[in-house]
């Protein structure tokens, strides 16, 4: 007679595990949320869409940086609580705690193995690098959070339906939802929503085609809900406006809405010529210097411009006697007397001459149009915005007759029903809308790179394999050796569905066969994109949703093998046991709040800021305003704490050059022989990001 634990205690132990370990979980990420400094992504985030205005929001064109379910959240929350780190990452914040509440709640229901439930609830948040992201402002971390209830969802629809019971539409519809949220939030997720799709519609008709007897996958008329009649005029309405305001931020579509702007000076020859320098402005206040041919500066595309800017030395400047701005068919002329007014410094070794406002076309009554200086008119915009929303409310008519053509041929083949082909069918419509214009503005913009282009393995497998160490070496060849793991435990998972398969005991094994699906069917989804459109192999950052999809496709795997056999039962839960003391390890060396793996670089810039403050307190000798030279990369995060402490003694600019500063914040490549002309001191060099600090020999 062997002696078991009483069941509540046991109960009470699994349940204050679990609860322990989420409240451990959270308070780290909230931790690190508040302390980790900002990182060049989220800066990018920050200063384009969430300062920016509202229309900025639903901007594609310039950067595939705007994942817009977080920027949308991320702006809302910045809105009542201040533009500071942990307010801008609350979003994904609340999305970890999604992640926590549902992971759980898929392992709690399909494993009937506490121990398993545990180990398996910590294998999936000890991984240091996705944790990263849950306290970041980016939309990985709110993707993963979407991932868990999609994956939960579509685990009880597949079981469901399988056993003959009610609810599976129901299930399927709210983890179509729910995927469709974790595209949103970060657009390469839609390898995952693709993948469910198949794998749901190929299920639906195997269930069919055996002709088991099942029931309706809606509920009975007398509890079925009224039909909302204003739901999908809701989505269309919700849709148009969302590419309308995605048109009115697409700056190609009105490219030919330009007039072309040129430029001719007198008084120069053609020495001068060659010395001065003419840039079209932006928006941004960026210039693109423009082409001479023949003492006419022009530009050979079609482009916007809210200026035309001058650079040369001041002796050349002197010699123009007018200058004659060419926008369409108007001409703008500026006198010498104006020219020579830019001249405010004669020592200054170039001088600047900016166009003056009155050099332009009837400026756009549209807040984004209004800088430009040689816009067409807001009526030609108008009629080429109406064709746009036609032809977008063209594929879209096009989509819902093809979905409704395939969706009465499957019923009249008996091979899916209505109840089961809607959910998948206006599901994936309702999200097309939504992010077809937003895709080809992307693609068309070139903005799909990153990544590598080596292939799937070393670019996607390899990558996470590397990240997930966070820059540990415990042995050499671990990257191979753990490789070669998830290979064999790939090939096990696959043998394990034969098994099943050849028992006639699939639906034993659905959860695990369905994530093995999914992954694989993602893995092929990822290939077929490289193949159709040229996109780079996702890799790191982009490829982390394979890391919970595979962890737990592991679980699942060991637990289903626990299930042959009691003494194979055993050996599973050891096997889970050791994984778990190894992650926890791992997690205990490689566990911080202050820094990041995917942006290393950034992760020390706040620390040095807070070291140079404490220099400024110290030392009596320091002027009253810092000059801090930095890389062109540590610009905007410098200006964003800057920006928030509101310190008007610290004053940063563009280094190089490498003089005139007080201190220099340099990155790990910068080579000090540079500074040979003028010797530095090493204040403080940072081993984790390799960025050093350095202020000049006194003289």
């Amino acid at each position: 007679m062997t002696l078991r634990p009483p069941e509540k205690f046991v109960d009470a132990i699994y349940r204050l595990t679990i609860l322990g370990s989420a409240v451990f979980f959270i308070l780290f990420a909230i931790a690190k949320a508040a302390k980790a400094a900002i990182t060049g992504d989220e800066l990018g985030t920050y200063f384009s869409y969430i300062s920016s205005n509202i229309p900025a929001l639903f901007n594609f064109g310039s950067s595939a940086n705007n994942h817009v379910l977080n920027t949308l959240l991320a702006k809302f929350f910045t809105l009542w609580g201040g533009n500071g780190e942990l307010v801008l990452r609350l979003p994904n914040l609340l999305a970890y705690v999604v992640y926590l509440l549902f992971s759980f709640l898929i392992l709690d229901r399909f494993i009937k193995n506490k121990a398993v439930v545990v180990c398996g609830y910590l294998l999936l948040n000890l991984n240091p690098y996705v944790l990263d992201f849950f306290s970041l402002c980016r939309g990985y971390g709110l993707s993963l959070g979407f991932l868990m209830p999609t994956l939960f969802f579509f685990l009880l629809f597949l079981e469901k339906t399988a056993e003959g019971k009610q609810g599976g539409a129901r299930h399927l519809q709210i983890s179509l939802v729910a995927a469709s949220l974790a595209v949103v939030s970060y657009f390469g997720l839609l390898n995952v929503y693709l993948s469910l799709v198949v794998c749901a519609f190929v299920f639906l008709i195997i269930i069919n085609i055996h002709g088991r007897r099942r029931l309706p996958l809606e509920e009975p008329p007398q509890n079925k809900p009224k039909k909302k009649i204003f739901f999908w005029p809701a989505i269309i309405l919700a849709a148009v406006l969302f590419n309308l305001l995605v048109s009115f931020q697409d700056f190609a579509l009105v490219q030919n809405l330009f007039e072309p702007v040129a430029v001719r000076m007198t008084g120069l020859d053609d020495e001068d010529r060659q010395n001065i320098h003419v840039s079209r402005v932006d928006i941004q206040n960026q210039e693109e210097e423009l082409s001479q041919k023949q003492g006419l500066w022009q530009l050979e595309k079609p482009a916007y411009f809210t200026a035309v800017r001058f650079r040369c030395r001041p002796e050349v400047l002197s010699k123009i006697q007018k200058v004659e701005i060419s926008i369409g068919q108007k001409i703008f002329s500026t006198e010498a007397t104006d020219i020579q007014k830019s001249k405010s410094d004669p020592a200054k070794k170039e001088a600047v001459f900016t166009s003056p406002d009155p050099a332009s076309l009837n400026r756009s009554r549209f807040p984004i149009f209004k800088p430009v200086i040689n816009w067409k008119g807001d009526g030609l915009y108008l009629k080429v915005l109406f064709i746009r929303m036609l032809f977008i409310a063209g594929i879209a008519a096009l989509a819902s007759a093809f979905i409704l053509v395939v969706g009465r041929l499957l019923r009249r083949q008996k091979l899916l029903p209505a109840e089961q082909f809607r959910p998948l069918a206006w599901t994936t419509l309702a999200l097309g809308l939504f992010i077809g214009y937003p895709f080809y503005v992307l693609r068309r913009s070139g903005e799909f790179y990153y990544g590598g282009k080596s292939g799937l393995i070393p670019d996607t497998v390899y990558s996470l394999i590397r990240k997930s160490f966070y820059g540990n070496t415990y042995t050499g060849g671990q990257d191979t050796a753990v490789f070669v793991l998830v290979c064999l435990f790939v090939l096990c998972s696959v043998i394990m569905f034969i098994v099943h398969y050849r028992k006639k005991s699939g639906v034993r094994a659905l959860p695990g066969t369905a994530l093995l699906a999914i992954l694989a069917l993602s893995v092929v989804s990822t290939m077929v994109q490289r193949a159709l459109f040229g996109t780079a192999y996702l890799s790191g950052r982009t490829a982390v949703f394979f890391v919970p999809l595979f962890m737990l496709l592991l679980i699942f795997l060991i637990y289903d093998l626990g299930r042959l056999k009691k003494n194979i039962e055993i050996i599973a839960t050891g096997l889970m046991l050791i994984l778990t003391i190894l992650s926890v390890s791992h997690f205990c060396l490689t566990a911080n709040t202050t820094k990041t793996m995917e942006w290393k670089v950034d992760a020390d810039t706040k620390s040095m800021l807070a070291d140079l403050e404490d220099l400024k307190n110290r030392d009596a000798a320091l002027p009253a305003r810092i000059r801090l030279g930095v890389k062109a990369g540590f610009n905007a995060s410098v200006r964003y704490y800057i920006q928030r402490k509101k310190w008007s003694w610290l004053e940063v600019r563009i280094a190089p050059p490498y003089q005139g500063n007080d201190y220099y914040y340099l990155g790990d490549n910068f080579d000090l022989r540079q500074l040979a002309a003028s010797p530095m001191i090493l204040v403080k060099r940072y081993p984790f990001s390799g960025t050093i600090l350095l202020r000049p020999k006194p003289e």
